[in-house]
């Protein structure tokens, strides 16, 4: 009989249990040199906000987050209409 200790199990519960992909990990590395603004106004950010309203073909405003959890969130909350009417999330 196995023990959780000996046996190899994957969890899929949650995206944090799994370890970085080699090519996110390299390009962290890569991006880790020198300094630079944080909060929005790095280059990477900037060129990733680019990149996203090039695909969506919109001027569209980007919110990173750290987790699906975060993501889940924002999306849903993204979608419910506030009493002045539906939030300017994507603009064409």
């Amino acid at each position: 009989m196995t023990t959780p200790s000996t046996e190899r199990r994957h969890q899929f519960a949650s995206d944090n249990y799994s370890g970085i992909c080699p090519e996110v990990l390299r390009a962290i590395e890569e991006a880790n040199v020198g300094h630079t603004s944080g909060y929005g106004n790095d280059p990477w950010t900037l060129k990733a906000r680019e990149m996203i309203s090039h695909l969506f073909e919109a001027n569209c405003e980007v919110f990173f987050v750290f987790n699906g959890t975060a993501a889940n969130s924002l999306s849903a909350s993204s979608c419910a209409l506030p009493p002045t009417g539906r939030p300017k999330t994507c603009k064409r």
